[in-house]
C-alpha cells in the first residue's frame, strides 16, 4: 500500500509554514473525506493544496480523477513521481488564487482539501467565481473559521462570512478533528464541512452590490445596521418597508431579512 506521508518524511522531511502545511494523517478521516466526495459521484474533484497527496490518493484510489492544484514546487514536482499510475490524475503547479475557468476540467466539479488556514476564506471566496460549475465542496477549516461559517443569528460568532455563505450554499458540518491528528501536530482543532449550491437570489451586477451591503452591515461590531449603512441614503425607509426594528444590528439578521432589506433599497 502506497503510503505517501512516509515517502514525503523519508525524502524531504519537514513542512513549510509560509503554505501552512499540516498533513492530515488519520486514515479514517482521509477516507471519510474522500468517501464524501466519491459517494455523491463526483467524478471530477479538484483538490486544493495536495500536499503530500494522502487525500489525493485515496480519491483517485475510489476511482474519482483528480486535479491537484498546488503552490508548493516541491510538492508539485513530488506527486506526479508517485500517482503517475492513476490516469485520472493532473497536477497544477499554481496559486489556487490565481486559477481561471480554463484551468478547471470541463463539466461539473467538486472542490475539496485541507485548506491552509490563513488563506482559507480567500480560497472559499474564490470558489464562488466558478460557481456554475460546483457540484459540491468538501473542506477542512480552522474551528474558529468554520464555526463562523456555520453560525446563525445571535450569536458571537456570526458574521458577514455567515450571510455570504449562506447566500451561497447549504452547508453540512461533518465533524471536528483534533491537533494530534496532523503532521507535525498542531494545538488547532480543525472542523470539515460540506457545501452544496443554492440558487441564486441575484443576477451578478446585483450580487455584488448585495454582498457589499452584507458586509458594511457588520462593518462596526455593536453598531446598529442603521449607523453601519449610513452610507445608503434609502436605508431608513428601506428598514421601515422591511419590517426591521430601527435599532436592529447584522448579527440578529438572517439571510432572508438582508435581501429582503436590499429589495427595498432599490440599490
Amino acid at each position: 500500500m502506497l503510503n505517501l506521508l512516509e515517502i514525503y518524511k523519508r525524502e524531504i522531511g519537514f513542512t513549510k509554514k509560509k503554505f501552512g502545511q499540516h498533513f492530515l494523517t488519520s486514515k479514517q478521516f482521509i477516507d471519510m473525506i474522500a468517501d464524501s466526495l466519491v459517494s455523491a459521484k463526483c467524478g471530477q474533484v479538484v483538490e486544493i493544496g495536495p500536499g503530500c497527496g494522502v487525500l489525493t490518493h485515496a480519491m483517485l484510489e475510489k476511482g474519482a480523477k483528480v486535479t491537484a492544484v498546488e503552490i508548493d514546487e516541491e510538492l508539485a514536482d513530488f506527486l506526479p513521481r508517485y500517482l503517475f499510475i492513476y490516469k485520472g490524475f493532473k497536477i497544477i503547479h499554481s496559486d489556487f488564487m490565481k486559477i481561471t475557468e480554463n484551468d478547471l476540467p470541463e463539466g461539473k466539479i467538486a472542490f475539496a482539501g485541507n485548506l491552509p488556514y490563513n488563506v482559507s476564506v480567500d480560497i472559499l471566496m474564490h470558489c464562488t467565481n466558478f460557481f456554475h460549475k460546483i457540484e459540491k465542496m468538501t473542506f477542512m477549516f480552522q474551528k474558529e473559521v468554520a464555526d463562523r461559517i456555520n453560525a446563525k443569528p445571535n450569536c458571537k460568532e456570526y458574521t458577514s462570512l455567515s450571510v455570504i455563505t449562506d447566500y451561497f450554499f447549504t452547508k453540512k458540518k461533518l465533524r471536528d478533528i483534533s491537533g494530534g491528528q496532523f503532521w507535525p501536530n498542531t494545538k488547532v482543532r480543525s472542523t470539515v464541512l460540506e457545501f452544496y449550491p443554492k440558487e441564486r437570489h441575484f443576477e451578478a451586477e446585483k450580487e455584488k452590490l448585495f454582498l457589499t451591503m452584507v458586509k458594511s452591515s457588520f462593518m462596526l461590531k455593536r453598531k446598529t445596521l442603521h449607523n453601519n449603512l449610513k452610507a445608503y441614503e434609502t436605508h431608513e425607509a428601506a428598514m421601515e418597508r422591511a419590517g426591521l426594528a430601527s435599532n436592529i444590528r447584522g448579527e440578529q439578521m438572517e439571510l432572508s431579512d438582508f435581501i429582503r432589506l436590499f429589495e427595498e433599497m432599490n440599490v
